[in-house]
């Protein structure tokens, strides 16, 4: 995350959807996340969930950190980072279960637009 752009809210939203974009495409074609897949494994004991959650969080403070650098507050910013997060975990299921990346394009456009909407660039 480190390597997102700091510009503005916008570029760090758009940067981070297109470099996640090839990790959804291969879900599309029946790959996923390793990281939740770990989640739903029944025998679990909650060890493997307690490091799915780690590592969720971790995604979570870098995004957001990007963010704030780029002039998001702090809590809009983590609630952004988490939304995005969510918006990948979800798209490797539904993208999955169509065997196409629609259901990504749909919601990286309507993030990606929500968040120029929220956070305009002024020149």
């Amino acid at each position: 995350m480190a390597e997102l752009p700091a510009d503005s809210p916008p570029a760090v939203v758009e940067a981070f959807l297109a470099a996640i974009r090839p990790v959804v495409e291969a879900s599309a074609s029946g790959g996923g996340c390793a990281v939740a897949a770990v989640t739903v494994d029944p025998g679990d004991d909650g060890t493997l969930r307690e490091v799915a959650a780690t590592a969720f969080a971790s995604w979570v403070d870098q995004l957001a950190e990007r963010l704030a650098a780029a002039g998001v507050p702090s809590g809009e910013a983590t609630d952004l980072a988490a939304t995005l997060i969510t918006l990948l975990e979800g798209a490797h299921v539904l993208c999955r279960a169509a065997g196409t990346l629609d259901p990504f394009e749909r919601a990286a456009r309507t993030a990606a637009d929500l968040t120029r909407s929220r956070y305009p660039v002024s020149f």
